[in-house]
């Protein structure tokens, strides 16, 4: 049954407070996917306990289970081939200025749906941890190597987690509870992140994922960034989670100023030593 399907089901019992959510969900269906309940009723001006009651009401077992039901719904029967049809045929001839647009607009919905604490909390980690592990495949692969050069640069023990399962293998083998994990991951999860985060889980290794709309199974990651990257049924680009990324790299360097500064000054001068 579908999110629309309990609403139709539940159309003569709904309150006030219920319609006022549901206004906002169905209005903007791929932002409300990623929101929290707090900003969904803060968006409806009601308290964050309505959000919850209406969840409950529908049939879910809480706010976080409609929500997955909702992102969910984006990726169910949605392959490659049909989002980039779906981008053409609501495209003019102007391909470019239409996704300028449509990237503006997702960009602009990032700052809702990611909050300037997330970051802050995952930077501390970041700095506090013996080594940072940077796990990407696919499309994901230019975020973490980005990630992982902009964390060298600062000085920190940054490092990509390799690709060939057993080159992975052999690298968790020394795995441990001082060790993060900042995993990239869109929509249908990499073979291998479902064994990773496992094993991390056995190791007592804190896992954060960036991702937009992800099923994931238990152990579920410690911190969990998502970012919708756009209307989830059509062609996506790496901007949003780029703008993410980009925002954890100058978080850390804020929040260690004086250590990061102090790195890339070396740097600099190691890159005149070197004629680079």
């Amino acid at each position: 049954m579908t999110f629309r399907d309990r609403v139709d089901d539940h159309s003569g019992r709904l309150t006030p407070a219920d319609r006022s959510v549901l206004d906002v969900l169905l209005s903007h269906p791929t932002e409300a996917a990623f929101l929290p309940a707090e900003q969904v009723a803060g968006r409806a001006g009601v308290h964050t306990a309505a959000a919850t009651r209406l969840a409950k009401k529908l049939g879910y077992g809480g706010y976080p289970q409609l929500r997955e039901a909702l992102q969910s719904e984006l990726l169910d029967g949605v392959g490659p081939a049909d989002r980039v049809r779906r981008r053409l045929e609501h495209s003019d001839d102007d391909l470019l200025a239409a996704l300028v647009d449509d990237e503006i607009a997702a960009l602009r919905a990032l700052a809702r749906a990611v909050p300037q604490a997330q970051l802050d909390a995952l930077a501390a980690e970041i700095l506090a941890a013996r080594r940072v592990l940077i796990y990407a495949r696919g499309n994901a692969t230019v975020l973490g190597s980005m990630l992982h050069r902009r964390l060298r640069r600062f000085g920190l023990p940054a490092q990509d987690l390799p690709g060939s399962d057993r080159d992975l293998a052999e690298e968790l083998v020394s795995l441990g509870p001082d060790d993060l994990v900042v995993a990239f991951a869109f929509r249908r999860p990499p073979r291998t992140l479902a064994p990773l985060l496992r094993t991390a889980h056995e190791a007592g290794t804190t896992v954060a994922v960036l991702t937009d709309v992800l099923r994931l199974d238990d152990p579920l990651p410690a911190t969990v960034i998502a970012a919708p990257r756009g209307n989830g049924r059509e062609f996506q680009s790496l901007t949003v989670p780029m703008a993410v990324a980009n925002a954890l790299v100058l978080t850390v360097a804020r929040v260690a100023s004086g250590r990061t500064l102090t790195a890339l000054e070396r740097l600099d001068e190691l890159l005149t030593r070197f004629d680079l």
